[in-house]
């Protein structure tokens, strides 16, 4: 049996101009399904790059990144956008709230917003509206 998630030799470089700055080199670990895990590291380590690699934010360089049976780094576009929707979560430590808005009031802002993508889905996925156009 495999494990949930795998990283095998995931490398990251960043280039700027003429400058590559190795943020992961073949990095390689496995975690159970169920297992606690906890990424510790000193600043500029790669801990925030290996979760933004994992959550389908940002590309490896090479290697594979492999969660329940599915590589994830071989994900095109489109399937890396569905896999962020709804195979992962990320909460993010900062930036990414509304300022004048509390806990309850983001939760329901997200829920109305999903209320909306999925009638848009429905919607489109309804092709007998479409016949006779």
């Amino acid at each position: 049996m495999s494990a949930f998630v795998e990283f095998r030799n995931v490398r990251k470089v960043y280039k700027t101009g003429e400058v590559e700055i190795s943020a992961l080199n073949d990095v390689n670990f496995e975690i159970e399904k169920g297992e606690f895990c906890v990424i510790v590291g000193a600043s500029g380590a790669g801990k925030t790059t290996i979760l933004n690699i994992l959550g389908g934010m940002d590309n490896l360089t090479s290697g594979n990144v492999i969660l329940d049976g599915k590589d994830i780094s071989k994900l095109g576009k489109r399937d890396l956008t569905a896999y962020r929707r709804y195979d992962v979560g990320f909460v993010f430590q900062f930036y990414n709230l509304v300022q004048n808005l509390t806990a309850l009031k983001m939760w329901s802002l997200l829920l109305r917003y999903v209320k909306i993508l999925l009638m848009r889905q429905r919607f489109l996925n309804r092709s007998d509206l479409l016949t006779g156009c």
